[in-house]
């Protein structure tokens, strides 16, 4: 397509890229007990991965919210919904039903000694011992998939609304996204999770009962919209910026390093794990400025056309549907072996990238309507409809 946004493809593949990093990495995290947690834990990886972990998940947002926009100027009308509920509620009912289910059985089989096989736990105890952690049915990593689409529900008539000509809150957002003020465009997410937290103090994942994140979450998804729909007028201000957007992210992730991660606890800012609203404030700064650097960046060096960047932003989403399956299931036969904590770490990565890569470019082969269990979009049987998915990508 002559005015495709190949950066943006480039994000989306990267931001997926450092998700799979930091899951495999999290079972040797010395502060947090992960689905499977090894006993050989790695200081070092777990200070290294403090820095993406404060704003891995606010960049998936960002670069949803973009794709969001995208969509929402083809698809203006209740056809967006539509396409957006049959692209995100069909792998997510298949995946929690079907895909997910491994990593629990593995997880029990590691920490209980679970014996059954995957057919038996699947079919006996998966569905009928209640929700996860204390009972077995879960959506796992795919909550992401879930608030993704409560947000695109909720914002519908948002984006509506915003998308009328000469809309006053468009046109104020332009002026103050070209300014030096865009930096405080951080404080959305902040004073919103400040405000929600007494009713909701813990980020749960669960949706129902975890307000004051999803409010973080749904606010670094507005504004990928917000500047995706005005991408002409802002990406250039926001070219010019990327030194002083790296200056701040590496100001923040000094500050953080010293007063945080690396601090002793008692004269810690705050941490992860004690989440104060001068960490909240850091963490969120840190957030926006590194994606605002990496916006500006990728959008002056690379945005050159690629096909084959096509093909792969297609697999990123069967394969993030599937890789924390693979993680858990690789988890469960390496950490046996006793090996230290990084060589785990990078044998484990390993497998994911490669297993969860086959196994997205062997469901893309998948014809009709099955290819939407798995996040892709159906493809009618035949030559002709080979050459119409083909036409439709580009």
């Amino acid at each position: 397509m002559k005015d495709r946004l190949y950066y943006v493809d480039r994000l989306r593949i990267s931001a997926f890229a450092i998700l799979i990093l930091y899951h495999s990495s999290a079972a040797f995290f010395t502060d947090m007990g992960w689905l499977i947690h090894s006993d050989r834990t790695s200081p070092a990886l777990s200070l290294i991965m403090e820095f993406p972990r404060a704003w891995r998940l606010a960049l998936l947002f960002f670069v949803s919210g973009m794709g969001a926009a995208f969509s929402f100027r083809s698809d203006s009308s209740l056809a967006f919904l539509r396409k957006r509920t049959i692209r995100l509620l069909v792998p997510l009912l298949f995946a929690m039903a079907v895909l997910v289910v491994p990593q629990v059985w593995y997880e029990r089989m590691y920490e209980t000694g679970y014996d059954g096989s995957l057919i038996n736990f699947w079919l006996t105890r998966y569905f009928t011992e209640g929700r996860y952690p204390t009972g077995n049915f879960t959506w796992a990593h795919m909550w992401f998939v879930a608030y993704l689409l409560v947000m695109s529900v909720i914002c519908y008539p948002i984006f509506l609304y915003l998308s009328r000509p000469g809309n006053a809150i468009m046109a104020w957002f332009e002026r103050i996204a070209k300014s030096g003020a865009i930096y405080l465009f951080f404080l959305l997410p902040l004073v919103l999770n400040l405000v929600l937290t007494p009713f909701y103090p813990k980020e749960t994942n669960a949706l129902y009962n975890d307000g004051a994140w999803f409010a973080v979450w749904a606010s670094w998804f507005g504004l990928g919209f917000l500047v995706a729909r005005n991408h002409r007028s802002l990406i250039e201000p926001i070219i010019a910026k990327r030194y002083v957007s790296a200056a701040v992210a590496l100001a923040v992730t000094m500050f953080l390093y010293a007063f945080a991660w690396l601090a002793p606890a008692e004269q810690a800012i705050g941490s992860y794990g004690d989440e104060t609203p001068l960490f909240k404030a850091a963490i969120f700064l840190l957030a926006w400025s590194m994606i605002l650097t990496l916006i500006g960046f990728a959008a002056r060096h690379f945005n050159q056309p690629d096909a084959r960047l096509v093909t792969v932003n297609r697999l990123v989403f069967p394969l993030y549907i599937i890789h924390q399956t693979v993680i858990v299931g690789a988890l469960y036969y390496v950490l046996p072996l006793g090996l230290p904590a990084v060589p785990s770490f990078i044998i484990i990565a390993a497998a994911t990238f490669v297993l969860s890569s086959l196994f997205a470019i062997a469901v893309d082969f998948i014809p009709g309507r099955a290819r939407l269990l798995f996040g892709l979009e159906a493809k009618p049987r035949g030559p002709s409809g080979e050459r119409k998915t083909v036409g439709a990508q580009r």
